[in-house]
């Protein structure tokens, strides 16, 4: 297969609109389902290329589902992006239950002040850290932005959730330090399950937001060094 084939193949699929990543893996299926073809049926380029297509037309087909997303998007890519935020959802759900804990314990078995330095020095670190590897690794995030016209993969837009945190962060501990002892004593289930409730998800929130925007970050980066290969057939914004 020349180079004049790869360039036929990489167009059809750049017009399927497919994020950059999961291109290079079903451009990887199109090759080797067009070698076997050539080679297993004695076929052209041109009719097991176009065979290779009818196969993968219903899957790469984008149509409009009833969603709210108004776009349309092909059932291989909904089955990708489900599987994807599927499997981020309940790793941050978990990472963040950590933490979560960690907070409840100091609640019932420590004192006011250092309840309240513990919850401080947690929350600000988890979110202090995305920032960090944020701005450490923000050439390889900007790529994304470089490329705009494109989706170089589907963790792209999750990578900078920890960014609107911050505001709800900012209120929980102005809370924590105007009153350590209230925050301590609805958290340590002394008072009505409302409060414990509207407090714990409001952790939870800010919590599960950090972890799962730590995790777009580490698989966005992992992507982005398969995809840089490809971004020479790519169109800068």
């Amino acid at each position: 297969m020349n180079e004049t084939h790869l360039t036929q193949i990489r167009n059809y699929l750049l017009d399927k609109k497919l994020p950059i990543d999961i291109l290079m893996e079903v451009q990887d299926h199109f090759v080797s389902q067009i070698s076997d073809l050539e080679k297993d049926e004695n076929l052209s380029f041109v009719e097991a290329f176009s065979r290779t297509k009818r196969s993968w037309d219903n899957e790469l087909k984008p149509y409009w589902k009833g969603e709210l997303n108004l776009e349309d998007v092909s059932d291989f890519m909904r089955k990708m992006k489900r599987q994807i935020e599927t499997e981020n959802f309940w790793t941050a759900l978990k990472y963040s239950s950590v933490p979560l804990i960690l907070i409840l314990l100091a609640a019932n078995f420590s004192g006011p002040h250092f309840f309240m330095i513990f919850t401080i020095v947690l929350l600000l670190g988890t979110i202090g850290y995305a920032l960090v590897n944020y701005v450490r690794d923000f050439r390889q995030f900007r790529l994304a932005k470089k490329y705009a016209p494109y989706v170089l993969t589907l963790h792209q837009h999750s990578v900078f959730i920890f960014l609107v945190l911050f505001s709800p962060v900012i209120n929980i501990l102005g809370t924590l330090e105007k009153s350590p002892e209230k925050y301590q004593k609805i958290l340590s289930f002394s008072d009505g399950f409302g409060e414990l409730f509207f407090v714990v998800i409001s952790l939870l929130i800010v919590l599960f937001g950090v972890f799962y925007s730590l995790l777009s970050q580490k698989q966005y980066l992992r992507q982005i060094e398969k995809v840089k290969p490809f971004l020479k057939y790519l169109k800068m914004s």
